[in-house]
């Protein structure tokens, strides 16, 4: 039985803060684009760059290429390929079988969690510095018995053995926020009650009276700038991990501009694939929130979200989402996560998919006939 998982995007909890402040100033944008020269190289574009990790100055892109095991590294000052880095998959200097998630660490090395049992730190030249043992941590714990997975979403700031990440059940449900120390093989578990109410936009797909699909809400968590957040797409909330109590604060905000939540009347179940896809359509349709992303230049921290028309489209007994008058959001917020200002953004008419922050701009990644290219997003307050 092949299970397939649907991600519609989530994040949040902690002691209760309103973030709701009086709105101040008017944003402007602007927009351009840029192109990077790849030289006699291909690029590895098919996953959007989701596989690609930024280096913490902002220049270097890192992007894994799974088709030949290496890291794409590009100029991102100079818009252009610089070299490929390539890694040995097996043997004792290899990574396993999978390399993502990575992270960056520092400017000269990377831990390549994909597999967690094979998980190692490297150095930028491809070779395995060390061996990490998360894997050992998390048996040692129990909390992977009875099935369950862990993923780390990220490394803690000013550690490379200190990890975040989420423990779930098969079905995605059930999701546990964890912090792992495989320096003194501790497990702290962080718990998440206000996204207990998650659970009213899970919903089942049977086939033949078996269980062949989940909708699942997507928990973010980053660890950039002045905090570590635990955000979602489906409410107007968030987590802040307070590291001095070790426990999460909830805060929560209000838009003038869009709903502060989905509508949460999902069915428990489905028996299609069409149910299904005109469940996820709805779902994209209504406001979703993504995730936040830090501007160093301005100490700011900015988030979109987005409304669109969507509808079901069939083709040879496939079903896919076909999304039409986008409307795009930008709201700003301060390094302590308070509300500034939000505002539609104009000039971005698709929904935004892979980005970042460089020298004040958010970067889009878009590609233009197989060429790896970029909007830039210049924000004025």
């Amino acid at each position: 039985m092949i299970f397939f998982i649907i991600l519609l995007l989530i994040a949040g909890c902690g002691s209760p803060e309103n973030g709701n402040i009086g709105q101040q100033g008017q944003l402007t944008f602007s927009l351009d684009t840029v192109l990077v020269d790849p030289g006699d190289e291909i690029l590895y574009l098919r996953a959007n760059l989701n596989y690609a990790e930024l280096s913490a100055d902002g220049r270097f892109l890192y992007n894994y290429n799974p088709t030949d095991h290496s890291l794409e590294k590009i100029d991102l000052d100079e818009l252009k390929f610089v070299e490929k880095i390539p890694f040995e998959r097996e043997g004792p200097r290899g990574t396993g079988p999978f390399f993502t998630p990575f992270f960056l660490l520092g400017v000269d090395s990377i831990l390549v969690a994909g597999s967690l049992k094979h998980a190692a730190i490297f150095n930028l030249e491809g070779e395995k510095l060390e061996e990490v043992k998360i894997q050992e941590v998390l048996d040692q714990s129990g909390i992977l018995d009875g099935g369950n997975r862990f993923r780390i979403n990220s490394v803690i700031p000013g550690s490379e053995n200190r990890y975040f990440g989420f423990v779930t059940d098969w079905t995605a449900k059930s999701r546990q926020l964890i912090k792992v120390d495989a320096s003194d093989g501790t497990i702290t578990e962080l718990a998440l009650p206000a996204f207990d109410k998650l659970e009213e936009y899970h919903v089942t797909q049977f086939s033949g009276g078996q269980v062949s699909g989940f909708l699942v809400s997507q928990i973010m968590l980053q660890t950039e700038g002045e905090n570590i957040v635990i955000s979602n797409n489906v409410f107007d909330e968030l987590y802040v991990y307070l590291p001095e109590k070790d426990s999460l604060l909830l805060k929560t905000y209000e838009s003038r501009l869009t709903p502060n939540q989905k509508t949460p009347y999902y069915p428990k179940q489905v028996e299609s694939d069409e149910a299904m896809e005109r469940i996820r359509a709805t779902g994209t349709a209504e406001i979703n929130f993504e995730r936040l992303l830090w501007d160093k230049v301005t100490t700011r921290y900015y988030r979109f979200s987005y409304q669109a028309d969507v509808e079901t489209v069939e083709k040879d007994g496939w079903f896919s989402l076909s999304a039409t008058n986008v409307r795009v959001y930008l709201t700003v917020f301060d390094k302590n996560l308070e509300m500034i200002t939000e505002a539609i953004v104009p000039q971005l008419t698709t929904i935004p998919q892979t980005y970042f922050v460089k020298d004040g701009a958010i970067w889009i990644f878009e590609n233009m006939e197989d060429e790896l290219g970029f909007l830039r997003l210049n924000i004025a307050l």
